[in-house]
């Protein structure tokens, strides 16, 4: 009997055998009735067009009941659902190992073994997907598993050494998953419609179908080219807009920027690597952000890795007697070699000391995305400035990177950051003092709180 891996991934249920995909199902119900359930990409369908009878978050609260007109229990949605995405596969005599996030508790691993067994799909082991998501050891750096959940983000510390791997439950949860970050996108780019063409795709079910349907197109070809040309048919008509990249990345900044502050809460003097899920890739932007963290380097995960992990560790993950156990550590293969990865510089602590400002004489000059330090000559006065315009010809360059800010220098001149020769990139905190040849004062790199006026 083959062996397949059920990834239970929270926002859908993916099934392979290592190689390739065999299933891969939304977590997405249509409750017609309190017997009649519809699962998976029907349903989703359906999402917009039949909002009060759609269950989404089954996964992430098994013990729980809809809120769908017609209540039913969150087990008997997860079990059509197990039900709908076995039935994709082209023979179902297989047994299956169980790899799940981490976030599921004891008594909920109980009702998905119940529904396993209900089912007759017959389960060799269940195991943490953290273990299975980093193909070898990776020295000097502590390892994160970040997962994106449909309702949440979950952190994960992943234990390493030379013999063995090991994760326990989140460190920490971020209250902002998948559901809530793709509507965010879809609902900026709605009022971006009604801005430029006072069409509202949310004004009607048909309308916001389509506008989720497209979605994943749109910023697809945003991942590389800067702008696309959105278009949606409402009432035989057509409405138009042109979406721009940078725009897009802004929309859920902030909740990036409430991840890394959580991550540098939980490391902040370590150099990290990220272990990202797949579903980090379904949230525009987040990856990009990621990789520019400080002390920090990133590790993708291809949808079929934890499957491969899975079944390479089989031995480990099912037991010899009949008893269903969940693993949370595994030893290293012994063929398993060392990842050699290069974490960006500085230390995730440093996101709370990022400067805001740059300041020159009596003046704080704002720091931009990207700027060149000038020196020019006025009457005999030497002036310093920052130049939004940059063409490599200023004496160094300051640029935002996600949440750090980067000197990098660029002239012959001699650039001293606190005292120290720059020669290569480096990530500047709040306090950190410039000088430079030609230019007798300091300049001091700053954080301005801005407050809000009082109204009296």
């Amino acid at each position: 009997m083959a062996t397949v891996v059920i990834d239970l991934y929270d926002s859908g249920i993916l099934i392979s055998d290592g190689k390739r995909i065999l299933a891969n199902c939304p977590s997405c119900a249509l409750v017609e009735t309190e017997t009649s359930i519809l699962a998976g990409k029907q349903a989703e369908q359906q999402m917009h067009l039949r909002p009060r009878e759609i269950s989404t978050g089954f996964w992430a609260d098994l013990a729980g009941q809809s809120t769908t007109k017609h209540a039913v229990s969150h087990a008997e949605i997860a079990l059509r659902h197990m039900q709908f995405a076995w039935s994709l596969l082209d023979r179902q005599d297989h047994d299956a190992v169980l790899a799940v996030s981490g976030a599921l508790r004891k008594q909920e691993l109980g009702l998905v073994l119940g529904i396993c067994e209900k089912l007759a799909i017959p389960v060799l082991g269940i195991v943490n997907k953290a273990v299975l998501a980093v193909p070898g050891p990776v020295p000097n750096t502590r390892l994160v598993w970040l997962a994106v959940l449909q309702q949440c983000t979950i952190l994960t510390l992943v234990s390493q050494d030379r013999k063995q791997v090991s994760a326990s439950r989140p460190a920490k949860v971020i209250a902002h998953g998948l559901q809530s970050l793709i509507q965010a996108q879809a609902k900026w780019i709605a009022a971006a419609f009604v801005r430029e063409t006072r069409f509202d795709p949310l004004q009607k079910g048909e309308d916001e179908q389509r506008l989720y349907e497209k979605l994943p197109h749109w910023l697809a070809t945003l991942q590389s080219i800067e702008s696309v040309g959105c278009e949606l048919y409402s009432d035989g008509q057509g409405h138009r807009i042109q979406l721009h990249r940078k725009d897009v990345l802004e929309i859920n900044r902030a909740v990036f920027e409430e991840l890394a502050i959580s991550l540098s809460e939980l490391l902040p003097d370590h150099k990290a690597t990220l272990v990202c899920s797949p579903t980090c890739n379904q949230v525009f932007g987040l990856n990009e952000f990621l990789k520019d963290l400080p002390g920090c380097a990133m590790l993708g995960t291809d949808p079929t890795r934890i499957a491969r992990q899975a079944l390479g560790y089989r031995d480990q993950i099912s037991s010899a007697d009949a008893t269903v156990h969940y693993t949370t550590t595994l030893a290293w293969d012994k063929s398993t070699r060392p990842l050699l990865l290069d974490p960006n510089p500085g230390l995730l602590a440093s996101l709370r000391n990022c400067p805001t400002h740059l300041l020159i004489g009596n003046r704080a000059w704002p720091l931009g995305p990207k700027q060149e330090l000038r020196l020019t000559k006025d009457r005999h006065e030497i002036h310093l400035a920052l130049d939004p315009v940059c063409n490599d010809r200023g004496i160094c360059r300051i640029q935002k990177k996600g949440m750090r800010i980067e000197l990098r220098h660029l002239q012959d001149y001699k650039v001293r950051l606190n005292d120290r020769l720059v020669s290569e990139p480096q990530p500047i905190q709040s306090g950190d003092r410039l000088r430079m040849d030609g230019y007798r004062g300091t300049v001091h790199f700053i954080q301005v709180q801005e407050h809000e006026a009082s109204h009296d």
